[in-house]
């Protein structure tokens, strides 16, 4: 698995984290969400593109415990600031957190609220 970054100060975290997924530059991601550079993706966008690539991804989010957190295997993970309406994709995969912004664990004041199970 190679970490793939957003460029600095875009809103391409959930192109990143597709990247990552489907082990794919993110130009090719890019290509799959079919947007181009203009920024944040939708659940949607993110399954489809998915999909696109060659990977089985859940129908939707999955809302996450916050007392006892567990996640699958692998998923894209939605963090949310409190408090705001920002969002933040991060990919997870057999323990291990894959930020493309390099903002984990020193979220403050952000909290996984749900994930996209990826099942290949």
């Amino acid at each position: 698995m190679r970490l793939v970054r957003q460029p600095p100060g875009s809103s391409l975290c959930g192109q990143a984290c597709i990247a990552m997924a489907a082990g794919v530059s993110l130009k090719k991601a890019l290509e799959a969400v079919g947007h181009g550079r203009r920024g944040g993706t939708t659940t949607r966008q993110v399954i489809v593109a998915l999909r696109k690539l060659g990977l089985r991804a859940a129908d939707r989010c999955r809302p996450i415990s916050r007392t006892r957190p567990v996640y699958p295997q692998k998923a894209l993970l939605v963090m949310r600031k409190n408090g705001t309406r920002r969002y933040h994709w991060v990919f997870y995969k057999n323990g291990a957190f894959y930020d493309p912004e390099d903002l984990w664990p020193r979220y403050d004041g952000w909290r996984v609220t749900s994930y996209l199970e990826i099942f290949n």
